[in-house]
Order: structure tokens, then C-alpha cells, then sequence
């Protein structure tokens, strides 16, 4: 009898086993949504994107760095393009990001933690905007944020940030055959052209004047501005085709829009000693 109730025990044991068993293979287990889905898909990320380039174009801590961009329809959108693509594929969408990696993109660019930052909060309230939830808003901060190290390079000088002495020099010399080739100005440096030591006397003015000014070694030691344009009656019109030359020939060489605008924006703090006199 004993025997038996075991044998009876054993068998109601296997069958419950069997029973649980077969309720597992029955179970749909439902996977959990990427982060991709969550946030809304390619539109979703494609309007956060749109409107977070808005926010940075507005933002007077950042948008200096991508002047050149906004500037020009096509850079605006190949930017907008990758962003949307490199979010995407972060997220775990289809989209594939073709761009340069961060640290090849951002290099020579002096990007502070403070500029970081206010990325982020840009990034942070277009987020809010469209009603991202908080956790959706952290994974996706938490993403940019693993980028940091290869964004951030801290603090240079705008004389490091144009190249030096080196790249300055290679400014200098295309800004001065612009110079020459513009009938607007080109008649204020005839004499100059003229004369092979006037000619290398200015260039070496202008290199130390700039290396100077952006917080190199060079030491400029000519005339003051007021000084040295006295009596040729330059006019605004005039000015401006100068800055125009020197913002072609800063174009020609690649520097990046925060770094052009620093130099012009020091050009032009000198109108009023050049202009008029």
C-alpha cells in the first residue's frame, strides 16, 4: 500500500512537471522596446533634432560654433542628417550614422565643458518639449554623455585653435594676394607691391599682429592703427572688402566658425582707428 501511494505521488509529481512545462512553452513572451521605439521611431527623433538645432542656433554660448553650417542649406542639412541618423542608430534604429567619428569632428575646436553643457541643456529642452518621458530623457542623455571624452578638449587659445604661426603665416599670405587682386582696395597698397621689403615688412606686421592679438608669442612692433592709416580716408565700404578678403582666405584654410569669428570679431574692434582717418 505504501508503495503504492509513493509510485501514485510520483506520478501526480511528473505530471504537474509536465503541466508546468508545457504552460512555458505556451507563454508569448514579449521583448522589451528599444530605446528607438520608445522615443517615437525616425519621426519622433527627426522633430526633437529640428527643433534642438533651433535651440542652439539661439543659443549665443554655442551657436558660434556652427555659424559656417547654419550659413550655408547644404551643411545645414547633411548636420541635421547625421544627427538624426546618429541618434537613430544609437537607439537602436535601422538608421547608420556616415559621419566622421566625434573626436575627428570636434578636434582643434577648444570645445569646453561649459559649451558641453549647454549642448546638452539645448538637447534637454527640445526633449521636453516634445514630452519625452524621464527615463526615455536619461538613456538618451546618458548616450550623449558617453561621448564627452571625445568632444571636450578644454580650454585653447584662439592662437593655438588657428594653428599657430604656421597657419597664420599661410592666412596672411593668400589674404595678401586677395588683397592685391581687389580693385576695391588694391590701389591703398600699390606702393607697398611695389617694393619687395615694403611687401615683406607688411606680411611679417600682419603674422605678429594677428599671433599677438590671439594670444601667441609674436610681438607686433609697428605703427598704431589710428597711426598707420592716418590720412587715406578709408571708408566703411573700403573696411569691409579688407574683411571680406581675410574672411575668404579664413575660409580657404578650413578654420572652424567659432574661431573665424573670434578673428574677424578682433578685426573689427579696430574699425573705428582705421576708418575715416
Amino acid at each position: 500500500m505504501k508503495k503504492t501511494m509513493r509510485n501514485m505521488g510520483a506520478f501526480l509529481m511528473v505530471g504537474l512537471l509536465l503541466f508546468a512545462s508545457s504552460c512555458k512553452k505556451d507563454e508569448v513572451v514579449t521583448p522589451p522596446k528599444s530605446l528607438y521605439e520608445r522615443l517615437g521611431g525616425n519621426a519622433a527623433i527627426s522633430a526633437v533634432i529640428d527643433q534642438f538645432i533651433t535651440n542652439v542656433a539661439g543659443d549665443a554660448r554655442i551657436n558660434a560654433f556652427f555659424a559656417d553650417a547654419a550659413s550655408d542649406a547644404t551643411r545645414l542639412t547633411k548636420l541635421r542628417n547625421n544627427l538624426i541618423n546618429q541618434v537613430g542608430q544609437a537607439t537602436g534604429g535601422t538608421e547608420k550614422y556616415t559621419g566622421l567619428d566625434m573626436k575627428s569632428s570636434h578636434a582643434g575646436m577648444g570645445i569646453e565643458d561649459s559649451h558641453f553643457t549647454a549642448l546638452v541643456e539645448d538637447l534637454s529642452l527640445s526633449l521636453d518639449k516634445f514630452k519625452v518621458s524621464a527615463t526615455e530623457k536619461t538613456e538618451l542623455l546618458t548616450a550623449l554623455a558617453g561621448l564627452k571624452g571625445d568632444i571636450v578638449e578644454g580650454p585653447k587659445t584662439l592662437y593655438v585653435r588657428l594653428g599657430g604661426n604656421a597657419a597664420i603665416s599661410a592666412v596672411i599670405d593668400d589674404f595678401l594676394t586677395k588683397v592685391v587682386a581687389d580693385n576695391r582696395i588694391n590701389s591703398f597698397f600699390a606702393a607697398t607691391v611695389a617694393s619687395s621689403a615694403r611687401v615683406t615688412k607688411l606680411r611679417n606686421n600682419l603674422i605678429n599682429q594677428v599671433g599677438e592679438a590671439s594670444g601667441g608669442p609674436e610681438k607686433y612692433t609697428g605703427l598704431s592703427m589710428k597711426e598707420s592709416h592716418k590720412g587715406m580716408k578709408i571708408t566703411d565700404a573700403q573696411f569691409n572688402a579688407l574683411v571680406e578678403d581675410l574672411q575668404a582666405s579664413l575660409v580657404k584654410f578650413k578654420v572652424e566658425s567659432r574661431t573665424k569669428i573670434q578673428l574677424l570679431g578682433a578685426l573689427g574692434g579696430m574699425r573705428a582707428d582705421i576708418v575715416g582717418q
